[in-house]
């Protein structure tokens, strides 16, 4: 299983609508908000379908990035 830690920074005032939105994501999980960062964790079986689910988040209304700050990839 692949893992990866990242801090999703929004636009100022969006933070419900973001957190909402990656709800409806299910191999993400919300960790905490501050400001306007949300730290959250990816699971993925691989490290490819991680990074696809990071390039999905960009597609998500007002976030500004997606920003890795650990990854593992470790067996079942």
């Amino acid at each position: 299983m692949a893992v990866t830690s990242v801090i999703v920074e929004f636009e100022d005032g969006a933070g419900e609508a973001v957190l909402n939105s990656l709800a409806m994501i299910d191999n993400v999980s919300v960790y905490g908000v501050k400001e306007n960062q949300i730290v959250a964790v990816i699971e993925g079986k691989d490290m490819n379908s991680v990074e696809e689910t990071m390039k999905g988040m960009y597609a998500i209304d007002r976030i500004l990035g997606v920003f890795p700050v650990f990854s593992g990839d470790y067996p079942e």
